[in-house]
């Protein structure tokens, strides 16, 4: 095996999960002078500092993370929502301001500019807050200015410990190998505090930045626009080099994938939604493709891993090998890839207020959020429930005898209308508080906690039904969900995160604190499918052919359509999404467009827009907390993701399935709007499958697709690897915005993709 095969095998065997341990509970700055942002720094520093060491055999790329959990959590045995992986840093004076003692929850939909370290060195960075610390009149500037300081000064020290251990490992080695320990010893000396030298460096910083990101905030860091932030660093490497070098590096970004575990409020081991993105346009508006996205497909052939996911996005400047090179790997079956429209998501940004070269330069997050790498946050401001919408109502009409079609969509509408009003209100006041407090009014926030206008403990707006952990009991029920804590944003900072954000070192002000340059936020539009369907099932069989009465159905649905077997039959039968089948299609758009628009009307109080996506978490965890809905599914049963079709639905093909999605306003919808289609493997099983994938791609794109994400994948194998799982160790397949080994996965998660098939 070549140096990728075996780092392979090392990396699924998760070998370096041998020097991970639980931080021992004595690990505290809570007692340090200084404020909570500096404790918590200090708190970043000592893990930097006591960390174990791991440098495998053939590994170019060094480091791991061997911190988690506490010494009262049992092994390795947890959801990675609950590493809690920070020395205590919060004080007796920090619980009595803020009502509560210290949470280890993160925050999500971070991409950072890597470059921005990479351009200058950590030495340069420290020097930055040094004089940000000392010149700044503020005092929150002054305790964020010395939290980047202490928390860099710690990571500069953490790469100077790996550059002495590979030197120590260089003495006792014989052979080829101690070259390469020397290169990196050398290497990792010189990033500690200088710009990389060269390509294998500045692989080497991305990953010890990405490593202080996620140590620091747990999970849910993106790596934005790698190919573009690596290619200004190669100098005479040839492209089997680069095609190795890229390969270590994807290889580390599955680093924490064992830390990922089966665990009844989650789905089974899955990746953490950790992407790159390659391709697009520059933010000068040229073609970004080089030869380290080359190597970055070339290298994903090898690795074939589940994580990182690959956001490829698609513009007709793109050379051609670029879309071919990404359709092949697609095609093999390697289900982490999803595609997007360059020139409708680049035009949408523009449109809804972006400058053309932040338009350009987005990445993706999490689930396929669009995020603009290293100048905005996008953390979710709040969403709207489609479904939940319709389902209430629903109820609210049913005790109406002069309801028509149009009365009704008029009620629905302002139910969605209502629910956003009140829920990125709520955010704004939250935002507009948080930024008072920057400027020294902590009396505002605090006040708005007191008279309940900020609720700290309230999920995120409009999501919290939508991430609902499964319960296997009801005795469970929101005993083990973990909540959204707004005011983690002032007890948890992020100092390592908001250097690598433009803006955040020039305001003063940490990434959760709303200092990055850009104050735009997401908005999820969920439930779409659902609502779409039910919509179509009541137009039809009772306001057109008047054959129910909404209360029969409100009725229905509250028995989970038991003794209703006859009309839940012909709901079922109603006309369904993703048949291009206008009778539904056309409702569909003008509900999309509606809360698309309506979202827009509201600015956020940093002068950002909040930008709206249709968007749908796991289809399995989400269903399980909606009721019976009208066109005919059961209550707690799975739900589509975003804009893809309901299991058994999809009559006219995939094809069919795309042009529905095309007419949706993709306009009104900046922020995700995601068809997942699942094909046969047979289907691009010839030699030239890779081209027709694209071909079908960019004929999507071409009706004004934004984002698909595909599942390639033979539907007996998913039969018979519940039935044989050590056949198929290497089956990937897509469930929604993460990637995962099928066999992984529970027995329901499986079941339900299977049904995609059906």
């Amino acid at each position: 095996m070549n140096r990728l095969e075996k780092l392979r095998e090392s990396t699924v065997n998760t070998e370096h999960a041998q020097v991970r341990i639980c931080m021992p509970e004595e690990w505290n700055t809570s007692a340090e002078p200084g404020s909570l942002p500096e404790r918590k720094a200090l708190a970043i520093k000592m893990i930097f500092e006591e960390m174990p060491l791991y440098i495998g055999e053939n590994e170019l790329i060094v480091g791991t993370r061997s911190i988690y959990g506490r010494t009262s959590e049992t092994g390795l045995n947890m959801s990675c929502f609950d590493y809690n992986a920070m020395p205590h840093y919060v004080n007796d004076e920090d619980r009595k301001l803020f009502g509560f003692d210290q949470e280890y929850l993160s925050k999500a939909h971070y991409a950072p500019d890597f470059g921005i370290v990479l351009d200058s060195g950590i030495d340069a960075l420290i020097e930055e807050a040094k004089r940000l610390e000392a010149q700044s009149d503020l005092e929150e500037t002054r305790n964020f200015a010395a939290s980047v300081r202490i928390a860099y000064e710690g990571l500069a020290d953490l790469i100077r410990r790996y550059a002495a251990y590979a030197g120590e490992l260089a003495e006792k080695t014989t052979g080829e190998r101690v070259e390469e320990l020397k290169k990196i010893a050398k290497g990792c000396a010189h990033i500690a505090g200088d710009s990389p030298a060269d390509l294998q460096e500045a692989c080497q910083l991305v990953w010890f930045l990405y490593l202080g990101c996620i140590i620091e905030n747990f999970q849910f860091i993106n790596y934005g626009r790698i190919d573009q932030v690596l290619a200004p660093y190669i100098k005479d490497e040839t492209d089997d080099e680069i095609r190795e070098i890229m390969g270590c590096l994807l290889l580390k970004m599955y680093d924490q994938y064992d830390l990922v575990l089966a665990d009844k409020n989650l789905m089974g081991k899955y990746s953490a939604q950790h992407n790159i993105t390659i391709g697009g346009l520059t933010r000068d508006g040229k073609d970004s493709c080089s030869r380290v996205t080359k190597g970055i497909l070339e290298a994903a052939k090898i690795t074939r891993l589940p994580e990182p996911l690959i956001s490829v996005r698609v513009n007709e400047k793109n050379p051609s090998w670029f879309l071919h090179g990404a359709a092949e790997l697609s095609v093999s079956g390697l289900n982490s890839m999803a595609y997007y429209n360059d020139s409708v998501v680049i035009d949408n940004l523009h449109k809804a207020g972006l400058k053309i070269e932040d338009a350009r330069d987005y990445a993706f997050g999490l689930c396929q959020d669009i995020l603009i790498q290293g100048r905005g946050d996008h953390y979710c401001s709040g969403g709207v429930n489609l479904t939940y919408m319709l389902l209430d109502t629903l109820e609210e009409c049913s005790e109406r005898d002069d309801v028509d079609y149009e009365t009704f969509v008029a009620a629905y509408k302002r139910k969605i209308a209502e629910t956003i009003d009140h829920n990125l209100d709520a955010w704004n006041n939250w935002e507009e508080a948080v930024r008072e407090w920057n400027r020294g009014n902590r009396e505002l926030f605090l006040e708005r906690v007191r008279s309940g206008v900020i609720d700290p403990f309230e999920p995120a707006l409009g999501i919290g039904d939508a991430q609902a952990a499964a319960q296997e009991s009801e005795e469970d029920a929101g005993e083990n969900q973990k909540k959204e804590l707004y005011i983690q944003s002032l007890m948890s900072p992020l100092p390592i995160t908001s250097a690598l954000y433009h803006g955040c070192m020039k305001n003063g002000v940490d990434i959760t604190r709303c200092g990055c340059e850009n104050a735009d936020k997401g908005v999820m539009i969920l439930g779409p499918v659902i609502a779409f369907n039910g919509l179509a099932a009541l137009k039809l069989r009772v306001f057109e052919e008047k054959r129910y009465t909404l209360k029969e159905v409100w009725q229905a649905l509250q028995d989970n359509w038991e003794g209703h077997g006859e009309m839940r039959s012909r709901m079922w039968t109603a006309p369904k999404w993703c048949n291009d089948n206008d009778y539904v299609d056309q409702d569909a758009a003008a509900i999309a467009k509606f809360a698309g628009d309506h979202i827009r009307l509201h600015r956020t109080p940093g002068g950002g827009v909040h930008l709206s996506g249709i968007h749908q978490p796991h289809p399995v965890f989400a269903g399980r907390n909606i009721m019976a809905t009208p066109e005919g599914r059961f209550a707690g049963t799975p739900i589509p993701v975003s804009l893809s079709p309901e299991n058994g639905t999809l009559e006219e093909g995939p094809t069919a399935g795309m042009k529905s999605a095309a007419k949706i306003p993709h306009s009104s919808l900046e922020w995700n709007s995601c068809l997942m289609l699942q094909y046969y493997a047979s289907t691009f099983a010839e030699e030239d499958g890779a081209d027709k994938f694209a071909e079908l791609l960019l004929a999507y794109f071409k009706l004004g697709g934004i984002q698909h994400q595909p599942n390639i994948v033979d539907p007996a194998a998913l039969r018979d690897a519940q039935v044989h799982p050590e056949r198929y160790k290497d089956l990937i397949i897509r469930m929604w915005g993460v990637s995962a080994h099928f066999v992984d996965l529970p027995r329901d998660v499986q079941d339900e993709f299977i049904a995609r098939f059906e």
